[in-house]
């Protein structure tokens, strides 16, 4: 190693934490589609106004752009990937938005970083041209993971949304890739290079993702020496960011050795996961493995996950990144929850102020939550990238017969509320089915048995009740995991189904 790398590396090192300290808790991710909005033909800031400055108004400091999504396009215009790699102009208006992006983040004091999507597989269920378009993909059909002929819905059958994506073990395809590394690192005024590996997680034939991790790794080490010498070049440092599965195990079932990419000190920040398990996902253990090779880590929150969407949930998913010891969060989808929206994806003004909430452990600590046990419609199709979900839960059909536990995080520290007089209540809150009026569910916190309380809705149409409430007592909880313990306590006579625990929530209000 030359002294003149060991300095680069040593001046990365620095700028990243640097860059951690300015840019404050949060990332927000911002996926490009509107460039295909009416705004965005207005002018450049009617364009910013869409999405980058209502980020300014409640203190973001970072953005995630999306700058090859290498199926955008609005209807019979320009696609994204055209407007970089043949220089055809997006509208008249803006000829290339990520200039635009780049130059308002930098008036307003902001980072941005170039997010590049490594195998976007939405033209898989013909989104949103019902055909590929990708010049890589339409010449060479043969590099593709799979098919056309397995199309079809991808939330039965997932090969389905994998088919169209781009084969890694392809030399061709790895240095299309980088091409996107180079092109982004040179021709923009940004603060780094994102790789998203996660959007979408597959990139692999099945049974050929062993073999295939070193040539990921190998990609990073060039992608790591692209931005290098454009840093050099510009006697600043520009760092290189990675978005990945949640954990090492899940990382490795998709063809990414991330502990590697730490261990050779190839990246400077660290995008955890996909946000689809964000309430028990352990992000903790990628997280201090980050630290420990000094790279800022960020666990990701699916903002248009089932569930997550309200207030609560996401206050509830937030307090338990922070209690992974993260750096802070990264928000997918946020421009698209279910809140008053000016259009599509642009929520009111108003929709943006939880962000001044959820960027601030301090202001977080005592607003009201919500925590959740994921099921499988959270991860959806992305389960091979994701951890484990524990729930649906069968409890059998005998009372006293079968007992089970789930894990349940929460990052709030309720005792210490409580002492302080801040707690107002904790109500966990179970949705099961095959359960009947008269049957009786047994249920612990960390050994400690919980009193049923009453529920807003106890019954479905049909009279079989589908909700059970408890109260859980603040001194029964721990900060982080604990363990919920259930079981079929008693049984009417008329019961003759399984009881399965098909959703768990703990419902925290504050004074």
């Amino acid at each position: 190693m030359t002294t003149s790398s060991i300095d680069l590396r040593s001046q990365r090192r620095d700028a990243r934490l640097l860059a951690a300290e300015r840019r404050g808790k949060l990332i927000v991710d911002d996926d490009g589609d509107l460039c295909f909005g009416d705004d965005a033909k207005a002018g450049r800031e009617a364009f910013l106004a869409q999405r980058l400055y209502p980020l300014v108004e409640v203190g973001v400091k970072s953005v995630a752009w999306c700058i090859m999504w290498g199926i955008a396009q609005g209807p019979d215009e320009t696609t994204y990937w055209q407007a970089q790699q043949e220089k055809v102009p997006l509208n008249e208006a803006i000829a290339d938005p990520t200039p635009v992006m780049a130059e308002g983040a930098r008036r307003a004091g902001m980072e941005v970083f170039a997010s590049i999507r490594m195998n976007d597989t939405h033209d898989a269920f013909g989104k949103p041209h019902g055909r590929l378009i990708y010049p890589l993909k339409v010449e060479h059909p043969e590099w593709l993971l799979g098919h056309e002929s397995e199309q079809g819905d991808f939330e039965v059958a997932p090969q389905a949304l994998m088919w169209s994506g781009l084969d890694y073990s392809v030399p061709d395809v790895r240095e299309d890739r980088l091409w996107w590394v180079r092109h982004s690192a040179e021709s923009y005024d940004v603060d780094g290079v994102e790789l998203n590996f996660f959007r979408m997680p597959w990139f692999f034939k099945r049974g050929k993702v062993a073999e295939g991790i070193p040539l990921v790794t190998d990609l990073i080490r060039k992608a790591r020496r692209i931005v290098d010498r454009v840093s050099e070049m510009r006697e600043s440092p520009m760092l290189l960011g990675v978005r990945v599965p949640g954990a090492v195990e899940t990382c490795l079932r998709v063809g990414i050795d991330v502990e590697a990419w730490l261990r050779e000190d190839l990246v400077d920040r660290l995008l955890i996961g996909g946000g689809y398990s964000p309430y028990t996902s352990p992000a903790e253990e990628t997280v201090r493995m980050a630290h420990d090779h000094e790279v800022p880590a960020y666990p990701c929150i699916n903002c248009s996950a089932p569930g997550v969407g309200p207030d609560a949930a996401m206050r509830g998913a937030a307090s338990n990144v922070f209690w992974t010891g993260a750096d802070g969060i990264y928000l997918w989808n946020y421009h698209y929850r279910d809140v008053p929206m000016l259009g599509y994806g642009r929520p009111e003004q108003s929709a943006y102020e939880l962000l001044r909430e959820i960027g601030s452990p301090t202001a977080l600590a005592h607003s009201d939550k919500a925590f959740g046990i994921e099921g499988p419609e959270f991860v959806g199709p992305y389960a091979i990238a994701s951890h484990p979900t524990q729930l649906p839960l069968d409890l059998g059909r005998r009372a006293m017969k079968v007992v089970k536990t789930v894990r349940l995080r929460i990052g709030d520290d309720l005792g210490a509320a409580r002492r302080a007089g801040r707690l107002d209540r904790a109500v966990l809150e179970l949705g099961f089915t095959g359960i009947q009026t008269g049957d009786r569910i047994g249920v612990q916190i960390n050994g400690s048995m919980l009193r049923s309380t009453a529920c807003a809705e106890s019954s479905d149409p049909d009279g079989r009740s589908v909700k059970r409430c408890y109260e859980v007592p603040a001194q029964a909880v721990k900060p982080g995991d604990n363990t919920l313990t259930l079981w079929i306590d008693g049984r009417s006579f008329q019961a003759d189904g399984d009881v399965t625990l098909t959703e768990a929530w703990v419902n925290v209000t504050y004074r």
